[in-house]
């Protein structure tokens, strides 16, 4: 699959916008499900991540 994929173009959220250089990847695992951002119109893309969370993300990645 690599770095050719389809996606969204336009933004589920407002703090990775179209010109972010991982906007396709963000907006790739929203529609897939595997994330819903840290609120409903923000990603928080700098935020760190807990083990717990990233259990989460792995899991919804496999079963979707």
């Amino acid at each position: 699959l690599g770095d050719d994929f389809t996606f969204p173009t336009q933004a589920y959220f407002s703090d990775v916008p179209t010109t972010h250089p991982f906007h396709k990847f963000v907006q790739k695992l929203r529609e897939l499900g595997v994330t819903s951002g840290c609120t409903a119109t923000t990603y928080c893309p700098d935020a760190v991540v807990t083990r717990e969370q990233m259990a989460v993300f792995v899991v919804r990645a496999f079963l979707n």
